[in-house]
């Protein structure tokens, strides 16, 4: 960590300024890029359309669970509070996450990243794969059973059964629950996704819209689980040694083109190696923090992806 440990701190502390307007703009850009997917099919009424129209939604659905990750970090704005409530609500909710479970399993994986006790590193360690593996997690995720496994062992979370569990390991929880628990674990789990999905179908509904809806479900069974992968698998997989406690080995930074950002890399988190570095830089601020990183030398000896096109061949093994 030597190259880390040289940054000044008078010198980075500029770039871990919290601001509400940045914060408050993201969440709405991202929502009105929710709503402009919406309104595609509706303002030109062809097949295309609707299959535009999915891709963005998958691509802000990505997003918002990234502003959930900031806020869970409390990186969005200023105020912890107003961290948890937009997060919690807005970013997470819609998207079936938990906030405040996230970030309890997400702060172990700062802990421990680098090393086997990290919760997310079974998701990480079997990479390099094979072309043949690689097409059929793709091939699961555009075919809705990533998801459908996803939301079953989330029911599972939720209701008290398992333990809290990124990677979905099945593990079972620590106690026995009682069918009355369950019940009330069901009902504090599902409140906030089922109240903002419905608010989210209200407005279509009140717009004559609702069967846009289907979009919505659609984008989230399918192509969202699949630039959810990409977008992890470019973060930690393949990285130059997964089990070495220094970023610069085992976290990836990625350039990323307009299409990306409108695809697997929404809102800043293709530089995940910087946040890697100093977790408390928030994600607006994560851009100008990689230039100075870049003026510092500390990327002499560290490979840049060029592309998530690049990500992917570096996912693959040489031979089958």
């Amino acid at each position: 960590m030597d190259t880390v440990l040289k940054l000044k701190p008078k010198e980075v502390l500029p770039f871990t300024k919290k601001s509400n307007i940045q914060g408050a703009l993201l969440v709405l850009g991202n929502w009105l890029m929710i709503a402009f997917a919406f309104s595609l099919p509706v303002l030109l009424p062809y097949w295309p359309s609707y299959i535009i129209s999915v891709l963005l939604l998958a691509n802000r659905q990505l997003g918002i669970a990234i502003l959930m990750h900031d806020a869970a970090h409390y990186m969005l704005f200023e105020n912890k509070q107003l961290n948890l409530w937009v997060g919690r609500f807005f970013c997470g909710a819609p998207v079936l996450a938990d906030l405040d479970a996230y970030r309890t399993y997400h702060l172990k994986h700062h802990k421990d990243a680098g090393t086997t006790n990290d919760p997310d590193y079974p998701n990480y360690k079997s990479y390099p794969v094979t072309r043949t593996s690689l097409v059929r997690k793709v091939l699961r995720d555009l075919s809705g059973i990533t998801a459908t496994k996803t939301l079953y062992a989330l029911m599972l979370m939720n209701a008290g059964i398992l333990n809290y569990d990124m990677v979905f390991k099945q593990k079972e929880a620590t106690k026995r629950v009682s069918m009355l628990l369950m019940a009330k674990n069901l009902t504090k789990g599902l409140l906030l996704p089922i109240l903002s999905n419905l608010l989210l179908f209200t407005v279509l509904w009140a717009l004559g819209l609702s069967h846009l809806f289907f979009l919505w479900i659609i984008a989230y069974f399918t192509v969202y689980q699949l630039f959810l992968r990409i977008r992890n698998a470019a973060e930690h997989a393949g990285v130059p040694n997964l089990l070495d406690r220094n970023p610069l080995q085992h976290a990836r930074t990625t350039k990323a083109a307009w299409w990306e950002r409108l695809t697997v890399a929404p809102n800043y988190v293709n530089y995940h190696l910087e946040h890697h570095l100093r977790p408390n830089v928030p994600c607006y601020q994560l851009p100008a923090f990689h230039a100075y990183l870049q003026q510092q030398g500390v990327y002499k000896e560290v490979k840049i992806a060029d592309g998530y096109a690049d990500v992917v061949r570096m996912l693959l093994l040489k031979t089958e």
